[in-house]
């Protein structure tokens, strides 16, 4: 999945903990006769284990390359309690 950009992450030892906009992780438009589901991004979270081989990229742009590589199990955010 593509990382569009990153929410906030942070560390704990050598788990790191990730929100980010993921791109096509959610239905906007659903599936009719004549027309395949359309998918958009939506914030999601995941978690790793740090790889002392490969650090972490300090700017977002690369930070956001670095976790699309990853090919981590995003799982939506629950938003529906957030107020604007």
């Amino acid at each position: 999945m593509a990382v569009l950009s990153v929410d906030h992450h942070y560390q704990e030892g050598t788990r790191v903990y990730v929100e980010a906009v993921v791109d096509n992780m959610r239905v906007a438009y659903p599936a009719t006769y004549r027309d395949p589901e359309e998918l958009a991004p939506a914030l999601c979270s995941a978690s790793f284990d740090l790889d002392e081989d490969n650090p972490i990229p300090v700017d977002e742009d690369n930070f956001c390359s670095y976790l699309s590589s990853l090919d981590l199990p995003w799982l939506p955010v629950d938003t529906s309690d957030t107020y604007l």
